[in-house]
């Protein structure tokens, strides 16, 4: 009897230390996220978050459902044990749960279920987020419908955009199908130009990950070389250390460039806002061709215009892709008198444009059918490139001095601000111990910044404006116009047809009556005089930078399919 007793103590000892075992060995985990959590992150998430069932399965501990981001224990300043590589290497981990965190209510996106979802679990897959220096883990909860019984992830950008801002700015992430990108390096992205492009931001992201790990790597290695010292003068076996696992690579540019698209397309609405928000009292329409040919795969040649429309402060109302120049945008002019319509704006006084501003054209037409008082006018500087072309060549040596003749044929100086700019450069000079009484000697010490600066400046009238140019086709086209070789700087032959043509485009470059084209941005004080700083609306030269700067907004030979994009933003 009394062995019969000793033997089932001894079993029911024996299967309780097998259990003990058992969960001493195995880690309190979800299946797969034993495979999809890197190695170093297994024991502390699992000691952490997860807790053993009575039926030996795995659940949350609900109470550690009170905040977002986890962080693993950080290695100890005095060491004195063994050190362990998973504290050196583990990474945070980010828990997103929006249904049961804060309580929302989440619908199914269905649009003929739209029934409110309920949880189905912890999701099996763990994320791994790239980060500004490093990674970081995420994980998510599973949701189902009630009625149609279909799955998603919490992290879904069909539940995202159910959440309210406040709860919604809380998620940190971009997803897509194989990585995940932070929204910190989302915003290095988004300005976008020349010194800051996806192959910039990716070399810098892959100096800030080397030099992390390799802080991590020397921290390791410092605490490891203490217990091997010790082992050495002791005469005892070298402890054996694990090695440091390796740095992560980071994902190509070009997976940056469509993280920064995907950012885009979830901030459209804003976009388009911000956008149709945009007015203007004096409004320039340009194109151009350059943005065009960075179209590539299916959308590649259907475009070969680009077209905007801006206003004074050098804002953007609205770009538009044709198939031809001024083929298809009285439908754009349209779209953007409609807009002043409805939001109660008044019509703008002046439009600036390069071309269609004399007779029948496209832009009078529609200006005709509106409601608009808003006088036409040519760019002065596509007019200037129009005579231009006359020219044999632009590397003749009469070449600048002709085109800044023909611009001071068109425009002259106000006298009050020359004046006192003279006035304020006088003083100056004689500060510097340059003594000049001579207007036309203190003119020579003038650069074209400071009179673009401080003065404004007028067009002169059609008649004297008529008369000049045509003393100085004429003074060009005789032997003032040829250079020391005997080249001369007009085809006399080309430039009768294009003076012909452009005569009729003079009254279109004069400034409209009463339209102040000046805004006073601020003053400098030069010489004890106070300047006044202006800057100028008039033509289209905000929009020639924008131009540039879509050039570059796609830098090198990397292309998209920007025109499917563009599409998308103007539906």
């Amino acid at each position: 009897m009394f062995d019969r007793k000793l033997d089932t103590y001894l079993f029911e000892g024996a299967i309780i230390r097998a259990v003990f075992q058992f969960f001493s060995d195995h880690l309190c985990l979800p299946a797969r996220w034993k495979t999809t959590l890197p190695k170093a992150d297994l024991q502390w998430i699992s000691k952490a978050l997860f807790r053993w069932t009575k039926t030996g399965g795995v659940e949350l501990v609900p109470e550690h459902l009170n905040k977002l981001w986890w962080y693993p224990p950080q290695p100890a300043v005095a060491v004195n044990n063994i050190p362990g590589v998973d504290r050196y290497f583990a990474r945070p981990l980010f828990l997103w749960m929006p249904r049961k965190q804060w309580k929302v209510k989440l619908h199914c996106p269905n649009p003929a279920c739209e029934r409110e979802l309920a949880s189905a679990g912890i999701n099996q897959k763990v994320r791994q987020v790239m980060d500004i220096d490093g990674y970081y883990n995420m994980a998510c909860d599973n949701l189902e419908c009630t009625k149609c019984k279909k799955r998603m992830l919490s992290w879904s950008h069909a539940i995202l955009s159910q959440l309210d801002i406040g709860h919604r700015v809380q998620f940190p992430c971009i997803l897509t199908a194989k990585h995940a990108c932070d929204v910190k390096i989302v915003r290095l992205l988004r300005n976008r130009g020349l010194g800051n492009s996806c192959s910039q931001i990716r070399k810098k992201l892959e100096e800030q990950h080397g030099e992390k790990w390799l802080q991590n790597v020397l921290h390791y290695l410092t605490d490891c070389s203490g217990f091997s010292r010790a082992a050495d003068s002791s005469l005892l076996d070298s402890p054996t250390f694990v090695e440091p696992p390796e740095r992560p690579p980071l994902p190509r540019h070009r997976w940056l460039m469509q993280i920064y698209i995907q950012d885009v397309l979830y901030r459209l609405d804003e976009i388009k806002a911000g956008i149709t928000s945009v007015f203007g009292r004096i409004l320039k329409i340009d194109s151009t061709k350059k943005i065009v040919k960075k179209l590539a795969g299916p959308a590649a040649k259907t475009a070969l215009w680009c077209t905007n429309v801006g206003n004074e402060h050098g804002q953007v109302l609205t770009s538009v892709m044709t198939t031809g120049e001024g083929y298809g945008l009285n439908a754009m002019l349209v779209g953007v008198i409609n807009r002043y319509t409805k939001a109660n704006v008044s019509s703008p006084d002046v439009l600036y444009t390069d071309r269609d501003c004399c007779g029948d054209s496209t832009y009078k037409q529609v200006l005709t059918r509106s409601t608009w008082n808003t006088v036409l006018r040519l760019d002065i500087w596509h007019f200037m490139r129009r005579i231009a072309t006359g020219c044999t060549t632009e590397s003749h040596q009469l070449y600048s001095s002709f085109m800044g003749l023909l611009s001071n044929c068109i425009f002259h100086w106000d006298e009050q601000d020359l004046s006192r700019l003279i006035k304020s450069k006088r003083k100056e000079l004689a500060a510097q111990h340059l003594p000049i009484k001579a207007d036309a000697e203190v003119m020579k010490h003038l650069s074209r910044y400071e009179l673009a600066l401080h003065c404004r400046r007028t067009t002169r009238g059609e008649a004297e404006t008529t008369e000049l140019l045509d003393k100085l086709i004429n003074a060009f086209s005789g032997e003032k116009g040829r250079d020391t070789l005997g080249v001369p700087l007009l085809n006399k032959t080309r430039m009768d047809s294009i003076w012909k043509a452009a005569k009729k485009h003079i009254p279109c470059i004069q400034d409209p009556p009463g339209v102040s084209l000046y805004t006073r941005t601020g003053f400098t004080k030069k010489g004890d005089i106070e300047l006044p700083n202006y800057r100028c609306a008039r033509g289209s030269t905000s929009l020639e930078c924008f131009h540039l700067h879509l050039n570059r907004f796609i830098p090198g030979n990397v292309k998209i399919l920007m025109h499917l994009y563009s599409l998308k933003i103007l539906q």
